[in-house]
């Protein structure tokens, strides 16, 4: 059958219209979304059942900050012949990809550190993690869901961590750091804390707590700040020390909170694990409490410390 252009013509220009105006129409939706969606005033917003703070936009300042105190401690108290990595922990909103918020540009960010970082090898940690391994309510990953991340770090440290060597301990009844702005008083979720015979064998001196030397603090479950429950929570300066450990090695780790989970899981691979929070200590004092000599550094930080770096003294 063939077509009359008189008739096929005309139609073919309606159905052109009508493909713009769907895609305008979209387009339109779409900026009206990014102007009208933002968070509450604290910066809050919830999708799909997660709780998220946001730390949009990108500080540009803060993010040379940080890159100046890495070279600095770096040239302070570091050496060539030590083997020195910093890796950067996407914030949670990095993996909210649907809920059209806006959120911080992580991939510029990456980009401005490995530009103004000097002799410290970058480990990318970003294709190793999801949204579903951070908690709903709190911005932290989840100890029992950073496996990939943890060997993402060990392919570049030299470990390999297998999660059946662990035995597992639930509290079913965490509710995190975004408690106060959810209204739902069933909203729980699951905190996994786990074990083996070197988590249990290791002895933990905690500069601010010297009462007390295991690796988790399970009293902090019922505390205001029940993620406290790995290492005891924020602290200036820990050292973890492992008789049972496979090797002789040390490692110091830069921190912040995201490192008390994952510390655990890698007491086998070090004789000494110091963990060292300069939100909470001055870097000038460091020589006072630590003589850095050949050992592994780890400079681990969430987005967010990079994006607020004025915390780090």
């Amino acid at each position: 059958m063939k077509l009359n252009r008189k008739v096929f013509i005309p139609i073919l220009l309606v159905a052109l219209i009508i493909i713009m105006g769907i895609t305008q129409a979209s387009n339109i939706k779409r900026m009206y979304l990014n102007i009208i969606k933002k968070p509450d005033e604290n910066g809050m917003y919830t999708y799909n059942d997660n709780y998220f703070k946001s730390i949009y936009p990108l500080n540009d300042k803060s993010v040379l900050r940080f890159s100046n105190k890495l070279n600095t401690l770096y040239d302070t108290f570091l050496s060539d012949d030590m083997n020195v990595y910093y890796a950067i922990i996407p914030d949670k909103t990095y993996y909210d990809k649907d809920s059209m918020y806006k959120t911080l540009d992580y991939d510029k960010m990456i980009e401005m550190l490995n530009q103004n970082i000097d002799n410290i090898e970058y480990i990318d940690l970003k294709d190793s993690l999801n949204l579903n391994d951070y908690f709903k309510t709190d911005n932290h990953w989840k100890q029992d869901k950073i496996f990939d991340a943890l060997n993402k770090l060990g392919e570049t440290l030299g470990f390999t961590i297998d999660k059946s060597n662990f035995e597992e301990n639930s509290y079913d009844s965490f509710v995190g750091m975004y408690k106060n702005y959810i209204n739902d008083s069933k909203v729980k979720e699951e905190l996994v804390y786990m074990f083996n015979k070197y988590i249990d064998n290791a002895f933990v001196d905690n500069y601010q707590n010297n009462d007390f030397h295991s690796i988790y603090d399970v009293e902090k479950l019922n505390s205001e700040i029940p993620y406290d429950i790995y290492l005891s929570g924020a602290t200036p300066f820990v050292t973890v020390t492992n008789k049972l450990a496979k090797t002789d090695k040390e490692l110091i780790i830069f921190r912040d909170s995201f490192s008390s989970s994952l510390t655990p899981l890698i007491i086998s691979e070090y004789s000494k694990i110091t963990l060292i929070d300069l939100r909470y200590m001055m870097s000038t004092v460091l020589n006072d409490f630590i003589e850095f000599d050949n050992q592994d550094v780890l400079f681990l930080y969430s987005s967010a410390v990079v994006n607020n770096s004025t915390m780090l003294k």
